[in-house]
């Protein structure tokens, strides 16, 4: 019996609902198709010297479909996302048996171009926090926390759970914060940034465990901050530090770029980030060159 003709809205809408089964952002599901409706006006309407089905494309299509991606000056990455699409579509229907042979495995993609991350001086944005207020509990937690970030190269998400009892200042030894987790490590600290700690703890006289509380209007929650709390906080004192488009990740790149200043070399920087592979250190990679500039 004659295998019945491979219609693109329906091989679409199976891969979407492949998609939403793994879990995969509502974002990345709404480009994942928007990419797919590109490569079918691709077939239909640009395909010389006529249009193909679906099931008729053949590796060489493939290539012409990169040309013509290249033809309207989109940028590489830009050209490599809607490659890997396809080609994770393309093994898709293939492994459903959907596709007589797996083109995907065929179609090259563009390499990423990492970008450079935007940095900061970060001896300039230490300056500025150490000029930040501290008379209140708040201000001192405020100041705490953005040197953390800035001294550790930590993620928002680890800055959150830090605890009173990952200080450590062995007496005769140098400050160190740990972290715990997935990417568990102990990091250096100064001896100021372990002072402030200390400091700021003689306002919570043993109530709990955590350094960075959440407050709101009425004073303390008496929990641990959030994430999202963080990424308030940072965009609110951002133009008070004297860097008024500073996020979060500004505080690590930074921080990435004046150890590579400093010379640390690029193993030891890896490691203060928790990072267990070239591959996961591949977009701080780049801050090296921009340490020579």
């Amino acid at each position: 019996m004659k295998q019945k003709k491979l219609e693109f809205p329906y091989a679409i809408r199976s891969f979407i609902g492949y998609l939403e089964g793994t879990e995969k952002s509502l974002h990345t599901i709404k480009n994942y198709r928007l990419d797919l409706l590109a490569f079918q006006d691709f077939l239909q309407n640009h395909l010389a010297p006529k249009p193909k089905a679906l099931d008729q494309v053949e590796a060489d299509d493939l290539e012409l479909y990169h040309q013509y991606l290249k033809s309207l000056g989109l940028k590489n990455n830009t050209r490599r996302r809607k490659l890997m699409t396809l080609r994770g579509f393309l093994s898709y229907l293939a492994g459903r048996k959907k596709l007589g042979s797996d083109l995907g495995k065929t179609l090259p993609t563009p390499y990423k171009l990492e970008r450079i991350p935007v940095t900061v001086s970060a001896p300039d944005l230490l300056k500025a926090i150490r000029e930040l207020p501290k008379g209140t509990e708040l201000d001192l937690r405020n100041r705490i926390l953005f040197r953390t970030l800035l001294e550790t190269g930590c993620l928002i998400s680890e800055a959150a759970k830090i605890r009173w009892e990952d200080w450590h200042a062995p007496r005769g030894g140098s400050a160190t914060l740990e972290f715990t987790g997935k990417n568990a490590r102990r990091v250096s600290v100064s001896a100021e940034l372990y002072d402030w700690v200390q400091e700021l703890k003689k306002y919570r006289k043993g109530e709990d465990s955590w350094v960075f509380h959440g407050f709101n209007k009425f004073g303390s929650l008496g929990n641990a901050i959030s994430s999202r709390g963080i990424e308030v906080l940072v965009k609110a004192y951002a133009s008070k530090l004297g860097f008024p488009d500073i996020i979060p990740r500004t505080f690590r790149h930074s921080a990435v770029l004046g150890w590579f200043q400093e010379g640390m070399s690029e193993e030891a920087i890896q490691q203060r980030l928790g990072l267990k592979s070239d591959y996961a250190f591949r977009g701080y990679a780049a801050l090296r060159v921009k340490s020579n500039c």
